[in-house]
């Protein structure tokens, strides 16, 4: 059912604002109009400023001290991890208990904390950043005894780092060059480089260029105590701070149980920031506020009821659209027609004045979807699979109800084929054989995209009666709709004049019924109608999609049970061979399924989107968006009490 919004105008005392945007964010049917207000009123209301500002600093602090927090809880597995952030679990709270959450000293505590320890955490890091440099160079010099370089008459000393590799090869040229020098090594085994200082003649300056020539580099004297006493002091001093930021660590994972809280404030504090914009955005006097909004149909007098709880002097009007303004829509269905929703919210919205295809697609997505994976085994394990998601994972349960729905349409097309895990285990019970006759399953699954195009015209004829566009239902719509009646008719009877008098018919509705008001166009719309034939053959043509798509799926559950079959024989020792096979076969139908599912998810959908619904309706419509306590962690329960 789609359910439009219509337009109204609310104007209130203003003293009393407060309690009607909580009342009408508690009943979550309307959707605020903003528009344009005057600079001077808005600027005149400070306390709503200040509480703005205070409601904004509050959010800020909520989502700092989660933002910190997560880094340090525990890391749930990948695999829950994933299934979280698709279908995350809301947390249960009444509006009581949110209400003393926000109001709680405790939670002020945990952000001054989390202040607190991210100043520690990051001066912490910051110093054994700084240190570890110095470490690094330090250890390049370690061993070396001397502590400082004085000068000397005759000699000089070049300090300086070189790779390992090259040690030697310095060694060597030195050696060569000169017997004048003396040469200290230093650093630990796992310095990439090792220094070292030279001592050399003052007329030996040649030596210097000799060594950089080979890859040393020459370093800054740095240290006025011995390298490896400075090395060990700065080694106890970063074991300090480890330890420092160990006990910042252990503080932070204590306050990771503050996570669910801090969750739930931030819903709760985003819902007061919704109301102080939208008071901010309507029209204000001195005494009376003033808003717009879209109300879902047939909510209204219970929208109107509550609010006159609060306040008598309360006035909720109706008001015309203006040229060319489209209300939004919501999608209303209910048990398990509601799952097919997550179908139709791929495509989009409806537009106010079209109907909601929920209803309409569900049959043909189920069977279609079935038909595409085709195997009474993925069936079974779909349901199981998504049986025991629904009931875990409530908050989604419309989600995967669907797939309940699409796998008991697996099994019964596996059944109609007679495969099982890609055997022939029901085989007795095979009507059509997809892999030998594929022509029969083509037969079918077109017959199927027939069926669903008569039914789109169908729908559409109907919905253009229904808006008054009498010559586009009867010409276009009905001209159509008689040709697919032809084609029934040819079927049962295989007489082609049928299909000349159908298409005859089709033509000679276009012309009568044309908008057109020209006899020559009028005569072209009707032969244009025959350029529709081709859009409709084009349309039967892609249910083929679904035959490839069982194929598909039949032929590698096969051969998954091959290979299994082939290491089955290959691996000589008994019980290591199951085990194996059993894993190909477990690894291999799973990974068939999720893959396959999709596709057939993708497919089915498409042929809804591209296929059926441009027969009735365009979509583009805009998705109502409540002014409500809808939240991102946090489900309101006990709303009334």
């Amino acid at each position: 059912m789609n359910l439009s919004a219509e337009k109204y105008e609310i104007i209130a005392l203003k003293e009393k604002y407060q309690e009607i945007l909580e009342e009408m964010q508690l009943n979550g049917n309307a959707e605020v109009i903003s528009f344009e207000t005057e600079k001077s009123e808005k600027d005149e209301d400070l306390q709503l400023d200040e509480k703005k500002s205070e409601v904004e600093l509050k959010l800020a602090e909520m989502k700092f001290a989660r933002s910190f927090l997560s880094r340090f809880s525990e890391k749930e597995p990948f695999f829950k991890t994933l299934i979280d952030s698709f279908f995350p679990e809301k947390e249960k709270h009444t509006l009581k208990e949110l209400e003393n959450l926000a109001f709680s000293e405790t939670i002020d505590e945990v952000v001054d904390k989390c202040q607190k320890l991210e100043t520690g955490l990051n001066g912490t890091s910051s110093k054994m950043d700084s240190l570890k440099k110095e470490i690094k160079e330090l250890k390049k010099f370690s061993g070396i005894s001397v502590n400082g370089f004085g000068k000397l008459r005759n000699f000089n000393i070049f300090i300086g780092s070189i790779s390992k590799e090259k040690k030697e090869e310095l060694l060597a040229t030195l050696k060569k060059e000169s017997i004048f020098f003396f040469i200290k090594w230093g650093g630990e085994e796992d310095c990439e480089r090792t220094g070292f200082y030279m001592v050399y003649p003052k007329e030996e300056e040649k030596l210097v260029e000799t060594v950089k020539e080979i890859g040393a580099k020459e370093e800054t004297a740095f240290w006025n105590r011995p390298p490896s006493d400075l090395l060990k002091e700065k080694r106890v001093k970063m074991e300090q701070l480890k330890k420092k930021k160990e006990k910042f660590l252990k503080k932070a994972r204590e306050l990771t149980t503050n996570i669910p809280k801090l969750e739930a404030l931030i819903d709760w504090y985003g819902w007061e920031l919704d109301k102080c914009k939208t008071f901010e955005e309507g029209e204000k006097t001195k005494s009376y506020f003033y808003l717009k909004s879209w109300i879902l149909e047939g909510k209204v007098d219970e929208l109107e009821k509550r609010l006159k709880k609060i306040t008598p002097y309360i006035l909720v009007r109706k008001l015309e659209l203006e040229d060319g303004e489209r209300p939004p829509v919501e999608m209303e269905n209910k048990d398990l027609m509601k799952s097919f929703e997550v179908v139709t919210g791929v495509y989009g919205s409806p537009k106010s004045d079209e109907p909601d295809p929920t209803p309409f697609l569900a049959p043909f997505f189920a069977v279609a979807f079935g038909l595409a994976l085709s195997d009474a085994g993925y069936g079974l394990l779909l349901i199981a699979i998504s049986y025991v998601f629904g009931k875990k994972l409530k908050d989604s349960k419309a989600f995967f109800n669907l797939f309940v729905i699409a796998g008991i349409f697996t099994v019964l097309a596996g059944l109609l084929t007679g495969t099982f895990f890609g055997t022939d285990l029901f085989a007795g019970l095979r009507i059509v054989d997809a892999v030998d006759d594929p022509i029969e399953v083509l037969y079918l699954v077109s017959v199927l995209g027939l069926i669903q195009i008569f039914i789109g015209l169908l729908i559409g004829m109907f919905w253009n009666l229904k808006q008054g566009k009498t010559k586009v239902a009867l010409g276009s719509k009905g001209g159509s709709i008689v040709f697919f009646l032809g084609i029934a008719v040819f079927a049962f009877t295989r007489q082609f004049p049928v299909l000349i008098v159908a298409t005859g018919l089709m033509m000679l509705l276009n012309i009568v019924f044309s908008e057109q008001e020209a006899i020559m166009r009028r005569l072209l719309s009707g032969f244009g109608s025959l350029y529709d034939l081709i859009g409709y053959f084009s349309d039967v043509l892609s249910y083929s999609r679904l035959l490839a798509l069982g194929l598909a799926t039949g032929i590698i559950a096969m051969t998954i049970n091959m290979i299994a079959g082939i290491f089955m024989e290959m691996i000589p020792v008994a019980g290591l061979n199951v085990a194996v096979a059993g894993l190909i076969l477990v690894f291999g139908h799973v990974a068939n399924l999720l893959i396959n599912a999709l596709s057939s998810f993708i497919h089915s959908a498409r042929l809804q989107f591209v296929e059926f619904f441009s027969k009735f309706m365009e979509g583009g419509g805009r998705k109502f968006k409540p002014f409500s306590k809808q939240g991102r962690f946090v489900e309101i329960i006990n709303v009334n009490k």
